[in-house]
């Protein structure tokens, strides 16, 4: 486990992608910050900081959450799915297999992918959170026309999600950079264990992206499952969250076994 951490952190390109998902998170308050004050100068008045996080969707275009969101798994992937593929190609993967075996090779890979994913991610948002509380502390401003932390039906979706989310907006949006850090480190391990049974580069890629994709272009898209304070309830979010899971842990599943069956021929 401590090796796979220390070639990703001795790698520039990991660390280089590394530092790029921790400064789109912090780019969205810049852009809040010149949309609301710089601009309006200071009209509209500062946002309350609990509903301006990252995964709320507040800034106008919503550009950095699709940058982030939409292309999460080649991000991890470069992280932590690409020493598998150069494994492979350079004939250390054999080394490796031989010296721990083919079961600890893959669940040392498993294990770093998930917990660097999620670390990652996990890192990101919550210094997001704690950035928003300081760059807008004291706004009182609300996307919802309503005074902060009081739920209005008459001008608010009428689910309960989006009551008990907006009442507790502090408790939401641990929990959804909680849901969102799970996720990825999932998507990690998807991203890495086929990588480790396909290694052609170009097609790990386009098949991570592509499970990671299609389910957003859905009418119920999987970026439901990460957006706190939307209209959504329960019964459309939960389906989808539990849909993605089961299916990124099938592609993981089926990976790891075609590979094992590959050594066994």
């Amino acid at each position: 486990m401590r090796q796979q951490l220390n070639r990703i952190i001795s790698d520039k390109k990991s660390i280089g992608m590394i530092i790029f998902m921790l400064v789109i998170p912090i780019l969205d308050i810049v852009q809040i910050y010149y949309q609301d004050i710089i601009i309006c100068n200071g009209e509209i008045g500062k946002p309350y900081p609990l509903y301006v996080t990252f995964l709320s969707c507040y800034s106008q275009g919503h550009i950095f959450q699709m940058i982030y969101l939409w292309f999460l798994p080649l991000y991890l992937l470069v992280i932590v799915g690409e020493e598998s593929i150069v494994d492979y190609i350079t004939g250390y993967k054999n080394i490796l297999i031989c010296k721990m075996g083919k079961n600890k090779y893959i669940l040392q890979k498993m294990k770093s992918a998930f917990i660097v994913s999620f670390t990652i991610v996990f890192v990101g948002l919550g210094l997001n959170l704690i950035l928003s509380q300081i760059v807008f502390n004291g706004g009182t401003n609300t996307p919802f026309d309503a005074e902060p932390l009081k739920y209005d039906s008459f001008v608010m979706a009428e689910t309960f999600l989006f009551e008990i989310s907006y009442t507790h907006p502090l408790t939401a949006n641990i929990v959804y950079i909680l849901i969102t850090a799970i996720f990825a480190g999932v998507l990690g391990m998807m991203g890495a264990a086929l990588a480790i049974s396909i290694h052609e580069r170009k097609m790990v890629y386009a098949l991570t992206f592509a499970i990671w994709f299609i389910p957003i272009l859905f009418k119920n898209s999987s970026m439901h499952i990460f957006q706190p304070f939307m209209e959504y309830d329960f019964n459309v979010v939960v389906p989808m969250a539990i849909w993605c899971i089961v299916l990124y842990i099938l592609v993981i599943i089926t990976a790891i076994i075609w590979e094992k069956k590959i050594v066994e021929v």
